[in-house]
């Protein structure tokens, strides 16, 4: 397994989705569910459009009213123990953040519904290849943590006239009630060798039985 494809960033995912309470402000009134759509745009436009750079990610989040969490108060899950910046989302109580690093970038949304927001994020998908990205499925399956049950969905993503592969990523719940979703975007390896959480694959991503 190649250093730049082990895909720590989901098993980090399962781990940290628990805390994320931690750092959550609790509201006076019980907000409404998040819209699926507008976390994608912000998806969208923090991390595909910015390439998960660090530096414009962060730029674009601030321009857009989020603010940078305490340093002290961050999950590290959401940085996958690494450095870099977590911010909360404007108008959302804490239950919608970008964690950026230096080569990830992520959006964490509590309380939002798993089918939904996979619908959402296909369109994206049908919208970027409609613009000439190039965009090759590699994971697409579910699998239990805990007790719960995730979809897993990974894409192989190119931009027009980029020369690297990033890795656009989603870990979502299968039920309808809203839960934990996050969407991600970091540098990938040319040619998958594992899925997600580390199961051998062949190079068409399908996984492999390891013999």
């Amino acid at each position: 397994m190649t250093r730049s494809f082990r895909w720590v960033f989901l098993a980090a995912t399962f781990a940290a989705m628990p805390l994320l309470a931690q750092i959550n402000i609790v509201p006076l009134e019980d907000p409404p569910e998040l819209a699926p759509d507008a976390l994608v745009r912000v998806f969208d436009q923090a991390c595909i459009d910015t390439a998960g750079r660090a530096g414009p990610a962060v730029d674009w989040a601030l321009g857009q009213g989020f603010e940078p969490v305490d340093p002290m108060r961050a999950d590290e899950g959401l940085l996958d123990g690494k450095a870099g910046t977590v911010l909360v989302a404007p108008g959302t109580y804490g239950r919608v953040m970008l964690a950026v690093t230096e080569r990830q970038c992520s959006v964490w949304a509590e309380r939002v519904s798993g089918p939904a927001l996979r619908q959402a994020l296909s369109v994206l998908i049908g919208r970027l290849e409609g613009k000439g990205h190039k965009l090759t499925p590699i994971v697409n399956r579910s699998v239990e943590r805990s007790g719960a049950w995730r979809n897993q969905a990974q894409w192989r993503y190119r931009a027009v006239g980029a020369s690297q592969d990033l890795g656009l990523g989603a870990v979502t719940t299968l039920l309808e009630s809203p839960g934990t979703q996050v969407l991600h975007l970091a540098p990938i390896a040319r040619t998958p060798v594992t899925a997600p959480d580390g199961t051998p694959l062949r190079v068409d991503g399908v996984p492999s039985t390891g013999r």
